[in-house]
């Protein structure tokens, strides 16, 4: 029953995220799509298509894809947003983002908040590098940094802020013993992440610290 009722906790924050990347994304002009992401491999487009991925696909296909792939998930993230970036168009993007909003579709072995941290993550990676960012409560971003604080595998996140306190302006949320990072938690975010753009709205003693690992 726990996991269940964490599992539509999660769900109920993802949906009005995705959500609200469909509001953003919709008010992009056709150029800004191809404005490269935080993610070094993709530009915007390419980051709001990998979102598609498993709320488009089920459970079998994803199986499927990713033997296919080598069960490397690298791999298989490429070949499907190169398929899906060929096949559909900006409009179609906005649309699918928002009509599989409520989808509880996850890549294998993601937890909930796994989910709703891949979604807060990857929309900063489409928002920052143009200056804005989502319509989020502050509370879905704590949920997710109380995720990611302890996750090594993928962000790296467990090491990057090992002996550092992070603290949200924006929230009541800290966590770690150390010198000091601090800012709104949408930065705090991507930088335990390891998006360096995340960096340029945080301040305190352990900022170096924690930017050069």
């Amino acid at each position: 029953m726990l996991l269940l009722g964490a599992w539509l906790e999660a769900s109920h924050r993802w949906k009005a995220d995705r959500e609200a990347l469909a509001d953003y994304l919709a008010t992009l002009p056709e150029d800004a799509w191809s404005t490269p992401s935080l993610c070094d491999r993709w530009d915007l487009k390419g980051v709001a298509v990998h979102l598609l991925v498993t709320p488009t696909m089920s459970k079998g296909k994803v199986f499927l894809a990713f033997a296919g792939a080598g069960f490397n998930l690298d791999k298989f993230s490429q070949k499907q947003v190169d398929r899906m970036s060929a096949s559909m168009s900006p409009a179609e993007i906005v649309e699918t983002t928002r009509s599989t909003a409520g989808s509880q579709s996850a890549p294998p072995g993601l937890k909930p908040m796994g989910v709703l941290t891949e979604v807060l993550v990857h929309g900063g990676d489409i928002t920052t590098p143009l200056g804005a960012s989502l319509d989020v409560p502050a509370d879905h971003y704590v949920a997710a940094m109380d995720h990611l604080k302890s996750v090594n595998p993928v962000f790296g996140t467990k090491k990057r802020i090992e002996g550092l306190q992070l603290r949200a302006t924006d929230a009541d949320w800290s966590t770690g013993d150390g010198p000091v990072v601090q800012g709104p938690s949408a930065a705090l975010l991507l930088a335990m992440a390891g998006r360096e753009a995340g960096y340029e709205s945080l301040a305190g003693d352990g900022v170096a610290t924690m930017r050069s690992r």
